[in-house]
Order: C-alpha cells, then sequence, then structure tokens
C-alpha cells in the first residue's frame, strides 16, 4: 500500500482559461504518467475535482501493486 500521507501533490496549477470560460486544474501524476487534468465552472470546484481526482488515481495505483504481490 501507497503511503497516502506521504504522497504530496506536486506541479499544481490553478488557472482560468477565458476562451472557454472554465477554470482549469491540474497536477502531476502520481503514477508519473501525464498530468491530471480538469475543468470547472468555479475555481474551488476545479480545485476539488482535482483532489477526487488524483485521490482515485492512487487507489488504482495502490490496487494494481497489491494485484503484482
Amino acid at each position: 500500500m501507497l503511503p497516502e500521507e506521504r504522497i504530496v501533490m506536486t506541479g499544481v496549477t490553478v488557472h482560468f482559461d477565458p476562451q472557454a470560460a472554465r477554470w482549469v486544474a491540474a497536477c502531476d501524476d502520481p503514477g508519473g504518467e501525464e498530468r491530471l487534468v480538469v475543468h470547472a465552472e468555479t475555481r474551488e470546484r476545479a480545485q476539488r475535482l482535482l483532489d477526487e481526482r488524483w485521490r482515485a488515481r492512487l487507489e488504482v495505483l495502490d490496487r494494481e501493486e497489491e494485484e503484482e504481490r
């Protein structure tokens, strides 16, 4: 199991995309793959969605690690 308390979201950016009229939040994928990116109508929602997606990705990595054992 990955020690979640030691894993920190890195490379976080949050900005407003005026062309799409949406907030864009992104961070590095905890598995080292592509960046995780979400779009939302408010800054707070974008940040919350990014956090949820990041945590879900950690769960997937944890399951994959356990399956390999």
